[in-house]
């Protein structure tokens, strides 16, 4: 087991632990048997696709466990109940376009150099599973890698790609840590989690410099004002 999925699995039960959740409990969420839970946790199984949706319907910090990144604030934008998954991304997209303007005027903004770092992944588009729209098609073809060299990189044979890439297998715990350690995917972007992907757009506000970070706050509350608008006058219709 790679030394790096170890620490995914130690900050999996760290988590567990502050939060005083039993591994029962989470084998609840998680729609598994706590044998196989025992057995994943410690590294001698891996988590399904399906296994992990339900863990991200625990307080687990999801974004926390696979990346191992924290806001250091803790302040937060809004609150997570005012949000759906797409305006969530729509959120983030606006911070990475800022961030690779703001870095086109000036290179020496190292904080927007972060966030752009971090947000790269948005350019590879849709983290829906469907088709050859998802995530591990979209990364090989704008790499330019045949279906060889992107099955070498993530240590599986081009049949198992294959199945990854047109959505007929779903990415186990090890291959959603392997799409972030690899290609800096988000974990929370791949499983199309709410929650992760808002502690992540909270991670990218606290890179930033606190002018920097209220003006961005700014500019995403109007960005908010205007999607509820956007829903009021739709519903019109």
């Amino acid at each position: 087991m790679n030394s790096d999925y170890k620490a995914v699995l130690q900050r999996l039960r760290e988590e567990r632990v502050k939060l005083n959740l039993t591994q029962r409990l989470l084998c609840y969420r998680m729609k598994m048997l706590q044998s196989h839970y025992s057995r994943a946790e410690s590294g001698s199984k891996r988590f399904s696709y399906n296994e992990m949706k339900g863990l991200c319907t625990s307080d687990v910090d999801i974004f926390y466990v696979f990346t191992g990144k924290k806001s250091r604030s803790g302040q937060e934008f809004m609150a997570l109940r005012e949000f759906g998954r797409g305006e969530i991304l729509c959120y983030l997209n606006t911070m990475y376009l800022l961030a690779k303007t703001v870095r086109l005027v000036d290179r020496n903004r190292i904080s927007f150099e972060l966030v752009q770092k971090q947000l790269d992944f948005l350019q590879y588009g849709s983290g829906n599973m469907g088709n050859q729209s998802n995530i591990f098609y979209s990364v090989r073809n704008q790499r330019g890698y045949t279906q060889q060299k992107m099955a070498d990189y993530l240590g599986i044979d081009i049949k198992k790609l294959r199945g990854l890439e047109y959505g007929k297998i779903r990415p186990d715990s090890e291959m959603v840590w392997k799409m972030y350690h690899l290609f800096e995917i988000s974990p929370a972007y791949i499983l199309e989690d709410d929650k992760g992907l808002w502690k992540e757009l909270n991670y990218v506000l606290d890179l930033l410099e606190n002018n920097e970070r209220e003006m961005v706050i700014r500019i995403l509350e109007n960005e908010q004002e205007l999607m509820r608008y956007c829903r009021l006058f739709t519903a019109g219709f």
